[in-house]
């Protein structure tokens, strides 16, 4: 942990917001619990409140256990608006970065993150991390450092975002987030972690669950299924988690239909070279949203975009043509893996 670095941050943070400002902080579309977990944190930093700092997002939660969170931890998050949000007088976003937002966000003026890909200078005060495996690490390193009081509500936020961003701990950590983890651990509530790792799922999900387990096909160590129409995406997010715990599955590829949109989930173990989240943005960038960690990713595709480049947006076609997708983009990641690994023994 660099306290003189982040001792700093926090003067340059603090003398940027006024006392009397405003403050907006939006969250990225479907929080997940880093995200809460960071913002909690950010308005216990700045000595705020829900009146004069509440938290915004465009797309509301939807994962069972994050609703769970959201509950119990009694974060409210509300539904954000453009225009609405002009009239704050200062924006701040953690656990993502302005371009996320196209033009949907007027500014932003602060920004805490830890993600890669994105170009910096959007904001007048920026603290991106790449290197840690969540933003409530940061964040986590900010109260600290600032000798600030850390809740029992905030540590099971914070212990909970750190723990789902990186797996259990097991998706690139680092040792500030392992110093963050254990700073939390007798801070945090554990019955309510239970409460909220075994949320309640709807009864659909165990019909889809049966229909799709008739289909399901393990090829070369790869699952494709398209669950068709959805009421919630997070049943394909549940589904993507739950094939990738078969023997012998190594990518999990699950597409639904909700409304007017294709939502893929993809889900891989991060071995090697795999990257689930270049594997969306190759695949599907150029006609929908794309992206996300090396062993979980997401995108959202307009279903008029697929039907444009696919042809038809029949449900059994869906299915095959992603299985021919994630086939070949699978194998190619893994032989220009081959190809650096050769290239690095010759010294090339």
């Amino acid at each position: 942990m660099d306290q003189a670095f982040t001792r700093q941050k926090i003067k340059e943070l603090r003398a940027m917001v006024g006392e009397g400002d405003r403050v907006a902080i939006v969250l990225q579309d479907d929080p997940d619990p880093d995200a809460m977990a960071s913002a909690m944190a950010l308005r216990t930093l700045l000595g705020r409140n829900k009146q004069t700092t509440p938290l915004f997002a465009f797309k509301p939660v939807t994962r069972p256990e994050n609703l769970t969170m959201e509950h119990l931890l009694e974060i409210e998050i509300l539904p954000a608006d453009t225009e609405e949000l002009r009239a704050f007088d200062k924006i701040a976003m953690v656990d993502v970065q302005p371009p996320y937002f196209g033009e949907k966000i007027p500014r932003a003026d602060i920004v805490i993150d830890h993600h890669t890909g994105y170009p910096g200078g959007a904001a007048a005060f920026e603290d991106v991390r790449t290197k840690y495996g969540a933003t409530a690490t940061i964040m986590t390193e900010y109260l600290v450092t600032a000798d600030e009081k850390i809740s029992e509500r905030l540590a099971t936020a914070l212990l909970y975002g750190i723990r789902s961003d990186t797996l259990a701990l097991s998706r690139r950590v680092t040792d500030d987030d392992l110093q963050a983890f254990t700073r939390l651990v007798p801070l945090a509530n554990y019955s309510l972690l239970r409460q909220i790792d075994r949320p309640e799922l709807p009864l659909s999900f165990a019909q889809i669950l049966a229909r799709a387990m008739k289909r399901m096909v393990v090829k070369d160590r790869l699952v494709v299924l398209n669950l068709g129409r959805v009421k919630r995406d997070d049943l394909i997010v549940q589904m993507a988690d739950f094939c990738l715990q078969f023997e012998g599955v190594a990518w999990v590829a699950v597409a639904g239909k909700l409304g007017g949109k294709l939502v893929i989930s993809v889900r891989n173990h991060g071995m090697s070279g795999d990257n689930a989240g270049e594997a969306v943005k190759s695949l599907f960038a150029d006609i929908g949203s794309a992206g996300g960690h090396r062993n979980m990713s997401k995108a959202v595709i307009p279903l008029r975009a697929w039907r444009r480049r696919e042809g038809t947006t029949r449900d059994s076609q869906i299915e095959s043509r992603l299985r021919e997708l994630f086939s070949a983009q699978i194998k190619g990641d893994a032989e220009a893996g081959a190809v650096r690994s050769a290239s690095g023994r010759n010294g090339t």
